[in-house]
């Protein structure tokens, strides 16, 4: 569980796959701020050598590994987003090694952080459970027509696998239901930005009236 003091705080970030939450994160890395990127723990955890990965090749079976041992990640993907049953498989090996990572790395990161704000993106920072030890909850939103057009062309992904990809997560809907910060992504990245300087500025303004500790 991170403990956080009274000067401290986590903000949650999500939003749909390719949503524009990496427009969002550059600009808060760049102004100083620690983000905590939860793909990339993710994919520390199917690193050979970090006991995921042994759990994950037992649970999967060696067809999807490379041919110089590491994760093919795009096999693993075609087969966990195919299936229910397997992402959750996967999830339930995954997310608890995850969960201490963010804790670790929110401990390192925090005193440097400005004002002493962390980020933590996560696409599925609501379906993992994460937002619950985070004081704010920001939702990056966006058409899913043009998220799946996106997804496409970012990840030179099949319609059906991008389908199925984007079928895995929490609708719009179901995720907004969570935001107390909507940033509405119009595919204007200066409006974007614009949106994100504004919440940012609402944020300190709560911490220092004491409604957000």
């Amino acid at each position: 569980m991170i403990s956080k003091d009274t000067k401290s705080v986590l903000v949650g970030l999500t939003g749909g796959i390719a949503s524009g939450k990496s427009t969002v994160i550059q600009y808060l890395s760049e102004n100083g701020y620690a983000v905590i990127d939860a793909d990339k723990l993710g994919h520390r955890v199917l690193d050979p050598g970090n006991p995921g990965f042994q759990k994950v090749v037992d649970a999967f079976g060696k067809e999807i590994l490379h041919p110089d041992g590491t994760v093919n990640r795009q096999v693993l993907g075609r087969l966990v987003f195919a299936d229910p049953r397997r992402l959750m498989q996967l999830n339930e090996i995954s997310h608890p090694m995850i969960a201490e990572m963010i804790e670790n790395e929110y401990e390192k990161l925090v005193s440097n952080s400005v004002n002493k704000i962390v980020f933590l993106e996560a696409a599925i920072l609501i379906e993992a459970g994460w937002h619950k030890v985070c004081g704010q909850i920001w939702v990056v939103s966006l058409d899913p027509a043009v998220a799946m057009e996106r997804l496409q062309q970012r990840d030179c992904l099949s319609k059906a696998d991008a389908r199925s990809r984007i079928a895995a997560q929490l609708t719009p809907e179901e995720r907004l239901a969570y935001a107390d910060v909507v940033l509405k992504n119009d595919g204007l990245q200066k409006e974007l930005v614009f949106q994100t300087q504004r919440a940012l500025q609402q944020l300190k303004h709560a911490r220092s009236d004491g409604s957000l500790a």
